[in-house]
């Protein structure tokens, strides 16, 4: 047998080298016989046997106090905790361990820290100041003296944003409408009314034409012949009815003198400036003429026929027709 499987089968403990003597006090089997398993008095027996033998053994002494280090202590390195020095820490006076407690979530609203409300009280001063800034800056501009608590009303001081502007030499100046601004609020005219404006033009036109022409029997061609307030079935005035105004009168002279001042001289004039002195309901009437070659009658009518060549019958006479300019009251 290898020396491996010898030592398998010794014991892997030597019964007499541990209790010595007492191991002969063991009852042996008689010959012959198997040896029964032991019964449990004689292992108590034995194990007390071992106890009493370790008992017997002298006692081990706590080994004296060493003022000399031996090899096992060694000194902790502090490389290992960080750098800092190691001291020693006695259990007796060492303090008490503080108890470990979970942290307490923070108070306050999560969505707004403490940073945003800095920043608010901020803003919020920074305004302030700005209104203060601008307010100092509005009141140096309006009085500059009033920074160093001097005044000065000289043509260098401030002048009011209220007072009319002036010339160098102190005067006024003119205003848009170029007369001159004295502080005092100006009027702004009424627009005029239309139907006086076209009375003061036809005035105007009257004046101009009537020394233009002699009133000694001739015969010229009536184009037009109204009054203010006439009504004329056989005419639309602007308005869309048959009564004319000022304004209807004149429109119609100005269109026949535009239309026809290439065939002959037009001109107005009112009914109470020749022969009978006509009046039509206590007016005189406004009367255009056209001062045609012709001089008779036939003439003039000839004239007409050829002018509106679209009208026969009734409607000519209402539109072109001849007429004799006598001396007035004749």
């Amino acid at each position: 047998m290898s020396d491996e499987r010898q030592g398998a089968e010794r014991p892997i403990w030597n019964l007499r080298e541990l209790v010595g003597d007492l191991a002969d006090q063991i009852p042996q089997p008689p010959p012959g016989r198997t040896r029964p398993e032991a019964p449990a008095p004689a292992s108590a027996a034995a194990g007390a046997a071992i106890r009493a033998t370790s008992a017997e053994a002298p006692a081990r002494t706590a080994p004296a106090e060493r003022d000399e280090p031996s090899d096992r202590d060694e000194p902790l390195d502090p490389a290992a905790f960080g750098g800092l020095p190691v001291v020693p820490v006695d259990p007796a006076t060492a303090p008490e361990p503080v108890p470990w407690r979970p942290l307490e979530p923070p108070t306050g609203d999560p969505q707004r820290p403490a940073g945003a409300a800095l920043r608010k009280a901020a803003g919020l001063v920074l305004v302030v100041l700005l209104l203060l800034v601008g307010t100092a800056y509005g009141a140096y501009r309006m009085d500059p003296g009033a920074a160093d608590g001097s005044t000065y009303d000289g043509p260098g001081s401030s002048p009011d944003p209220y007072s009319a502007p002036s010339a160098p030499g102190g005067d006024p100046l003119p205003s848009a409408e170029g007369s001159l601004d004295t502080g005092t609020p100006t009027t702004t005219p009424a627009p005029e009314d239309p139907e006086a404006a076209a009375l003061t033009e036809l005035s105007r036109l009257h004046e101009q034409d009537l020394p233009t022409i002699s009133l000694d029997g001739r015969y010229v061609a009536q184009l037009a012949s109204k009054s203010v307030g006439i009504v004329d079935p056989e005419q639309w005035a602007a308005n869309g009815s048959h009564t004319f105004y000022a304004t209807d009168i004149l429109a119609e002279h100005q269109q026949l003198r535009t239309e026809l001042g290439g065939e002959a001289r037009v001109i107005l004039l009112l009914s109470t400036d020749y022969g009978r002195q006509q009046l039509y309901e206590g007016k005189p009437l406004w009367l255009t003429f056209a001062v045609v070659p012709a001089e008779s009658k036939d003439g003039v009518d000839a004239w007409c026929r050829a002018q509106f060549p679209q009208l026969d019958g009734a409607e000519l006479p209402n539109r072109c027709v001849p007429r004799r300019l006598r001396p007035p009251g004749t």
